[in-house]
């Protein structure tokens, strides 16, 4: 049977045990620093990205439902009949928008809703399309969010042009007034 040997421990300087490879204290905080700075700059980035990437496709879609609702104006000589539910395609409009985001919730919350022969604002428009809020996606209330929508469809006053806050402050996307 071996003998018990005691563990070795690196070779001392004066009296000192030899320091352990590994990081101090002051390292780690040095690092710890260096990533905290990097994730400070690249949050408000990143959330700049999401806010315009939000408006941008949201922007498009309005767009797309306006060229499918003026094409079936083209063919039929009028607007899609009464209104349907959030999300549900108007009537008519299956084969138009089938391919489309409106069955699918908004990126600013909220469905797409066709509105024909609605008041908004004490104003009457002929054919429209709301963002409606509904159970579980409320359409959101940043003011600035719908701004950026407006600037990139239209004027960039939510109070003029064709997209408009609406009633309960829904935003309204005019196709005819």
């Amino acid at each position: 049977m071996p003998a018990f040997r005691r563990p070795s421990f690196p070779p001392t300087r004066g009296g000192r045990r030899a320091r352990i490879a590994g990081f101090s204290l002051v390292e780690l905080s040095v690092v710890v620093f260096i990533i905290s700075l990097l994730v400070a700059i690249a949050v408000p980035t990143l959330k700049k990205v999401q806010f315009n990437s939000r408006a941008t496709t949201v922007a498009n879609d309005l767009r797309v439902f306006s060229s499918a609702l003026q094409h079936y104006v083209q063919e039929k000589g009028e607007w899609p009949g009464g209104g349907s539910e959030p999300g549900v395609f108007p009537p008519g409009m299956d084969g138009y928008l089938r391919e489309s985001n409106w069955a699918r919730p908004t990126p600013i919350g909220g469905r797409y809703t066709w509105a024909p022969n609605s008041w908004h604002q004490g104003e009457r428009h002929r054919a429209a399309i709301v963002i409606s809020t509904v159970a579980g996606s409320p359409v959101t209330e940043d003011r600035n969010q719908l701004i950026d929508l407006d600037r990139k469809i239209d004027d960039g006053n939510l109070e003029t042009g064709n997209l408009r806050l609406g009633f309960r402050n829904y935003p309204v996307f005019v196709l005819e007034h």
